[in-house]
């Protein structure tokens, strides 16, 4: 206990409740081509945790869309832009842990498997643009979640081994990437992965506000 010298926190589920909103943005776009919308649960089971680009490949194949996944891409960053301008809000605790962070001089990092541009503009939103020393997204790495190299690479940007890391996840797919890494990893139960399996994680916590300080080190 008190030996995690930096946290890394997944976006998505973790700091905003934005997973309503990235669907919302997904069924206006299927609707344009007259498919049936993405249930939660079809969300649940082929989409939490993925790329943009993986997102868009599955659903090419799962509603049988026309055109390319890059099409898609494009018009999605647009529609995304609109909903994610909607309010956003911090997730219970989550200011909490930053502040505790930066009285005892521990660095913070996002690691995202949106685009980062998109990242940008969720923490703008809920004004924590300036909160983090190292944001990155899903278009910062070769490999995306549940590969672990995003969680390798925020470790190295803080200067730090993932395993001197505390992650934050709720997702199988994040957490089996934060686990890969090395990092001692949290699952914050939510109601998007509230039927999937988190088991995988360290520790699981039904909110942020239960997070236990004593894991973090003195700086």
């Amino acid at each position: 206990m008190g030996d995690y010298q930096g946290i890394i926190f997944d976006m998505d589920g973790v700091l905003v409740d934005s997973e309503p909103l990235f669907l919302m943005a997904i069924n206006r776009l299927v609707a344009n081509h007259g498919e049936a919308p993405i249930s939660e649960e079809e969300n649940e089971e082929y989409l939490l945790g993925t790329t943009v680009e993986e997102t868009w490949r599955r659903l090419k194949g799962l509603r049988n869309l026309p055109g390319t996944t890059e099409d898609y891409i494009n018009q999605y960053n647009g529609v995304v832009r609109q909903v994610l301008r909607e309010e956003l809000h911090p997730q219970p605790g989550v200011t909490t842990i930053i502040d505790e962070c930066v009285t005892r001089g521990l660095p913070k990092a996002v690691a995202s498997s949106s685009l980062r541009k998109w990242v940008q503009l969720k923490l703008e939103t809920i004004r924590l643009q300036n909160s983090f020393d190292v944001i990155l997204g899903g278009d910062d790495v070769t490999n995306g979640k549940p590969n672990p190299e995003i969680y390798r690479l925020a470790a190295q940007c803080l200067g730090l081994r993932p395993r001197s890391c505390i992650a934050i996840e709720d997702s199988p797919v994040g957490i089996q990437a934060a686990v890969g890494a090395g990092a001692y990893t949290i699952a914050v139960r939510t109601h998007s992965t509230r039927n999937m399996d988190i088991s995988q994680a360290h520790l699981i916590l039904d909110s942020l506000v239960q997070f236990d300080f004593s894991l973090l080190a003195n700086g």
